[in-house]
């Protein structure tokens, strides 16, 4: 993870569309995604590629491409326009693409999935408000076995407002944490997995009282990857009390 990290800060700030939670994941890409002299090749099952430039990038350089990067030229008012749809990464040289982030015209993530183990599956899946261009929804893979098990919902102005955790692996959420920026207010458990709540934990010295669940799942029942209010035009994805946004590695300027 530390090597993703490392080299993620080459490439910009992140974005992704949120994968529903149910079952097994599919592979990022398969390692046969391949031109006919061996070298991998931009994806197009991540991102759309119809119309696009792809520019490529080798970093280890092996002489096989590891970065893809997609651009897209429009006319605007007589003037031709050229900016990044997408960017897709392959770390570990594999073959796999272990990163993909998608832009706006704006230059506003969209969405953006990693794989953090290099296993094939994503472990991270994250949406953004297009209105805002903040975080809207995280879904996470936790314990690295194939399935989301955490979901994090954020407001408008990306601060956390809400954990839902299955601690079962049944893709059912069966704990529900709520935020009020950025501080944990209350907890509540399903301990015997039916789909109700069985206790509550308040957070003492937490303001102000808020009841649980709210209207995010209303009747503390359904999958992790239930939707949350729309916060503006994009459809919506969910580490902790200590709300770990994905990790976005700094911003460079785009080539």
């Amino acid at each position: 993870m530390a090597k993703l990290l490392k080299l993620a800060s080459l490439f910009g700030s992140t974005a992704l569309v949120l994968t529903a939670c149910h079952g097994k994941k599919e592979d990022t890409t398969p390692k046969a995604d391949s031109a006919d002299n061996g070298n991998p090749k931009v994806n197009p099952t991540l991102c759309d590629t119809n119309g696009k430039n792809v520019v490529t990038y080798d970093l280890n350089h092996d002489g096989k491409p590891d970065v893809w990067r997609l651009y897209k030229t429009e006319d605007d008012g007589g003037t031709k326009v050229e900016y990044m749809t997408c960017k897709q990464v392959d770390f570990d040289h594999d073959g796999r693409k272990d990163w993909v982030v998608a832009y706006n015209r704006k230059g506003n993530t969209l969405f953006e999935k990693a794989d953090f183990d290099y296993d094939g599956k994503w472990d991270m899946s994250a949406i953004y408000d297009t209105k805002t261009g903040q975080i809207a929804e995280v879904e996470r893979d936790t314990d690295f076995d194939g399935k989301f098990d955490v979901k994090e919902v954020y407001d408008s102005a990306g601060q956390l407002t809400s954990v839902r955790r299955d601690r079962n692996g049944d893709g059912q959420p069966d704990l529900w944490e709520q935020y009020k920026d950025g501080v944990l207010l209350a907890i509540l458990y399903d301990d015997d997995f039916d789909g109700k709540v069985d206790r509550r934990e308040e957070i003492p010295g937490a303001r102000p009282k808020v009841e649980m669940p709210t209207q995010l799942d209303p009747t503390a029942t359904g999958t992790l990857d239930a939707p949350a209010p729309d916060p503006g035009s994009a459809a919506k994805p969910a580490t902790t009390p200590k709300p770990a946004i994905t990790p976005k590695p700094p911003t460079t300027p785009k080539k």
